[in-house]
């Protein structure tokens, strides 16, 4: 999946719109690695049916410098990249 150009900038500016807060909420510091990739989240099926690969939700990963607190964050819902099934399908 393509990330877009600036993907970083984009995100922080993104959360920044939509009121996200800045300091961990576990360590209260607001130092934050932006990982560079998108993250995939895979969506598991409790009726016991498997799929190869799952279905996934892409995501954007933050971590905190001080206490290594992960901030997970679905790509599609931020406008970051297409969302394949918009209308509250399982996959975000």
């Amino acid at each position: 999946m393509p990330l877009p150009e600036n993907y970083k900038e984009k995100l922080l500016e993104e959360l920044k719109k939509r009121g996200a807060k800045a300091n961990c909420e576990l360590c209260d510091h607001n130092n934050w690695s932006v990982v560079d990739q998108a993250v995939a989240m895979n969506i598991t099926d409790l009726s016991g049916s498997f799929r190869i690969p799952p279905p996934q939700i892409p995501s954007a990963a933050l971590i905190c410098n001080n206490c290594g607190n992960v901030r997970i964050f679905a790509l599609g819902v931020l406008g970051l990249i297409e969302q394949p099934n918009k209308g509250g399908n399982k996959n975000v």
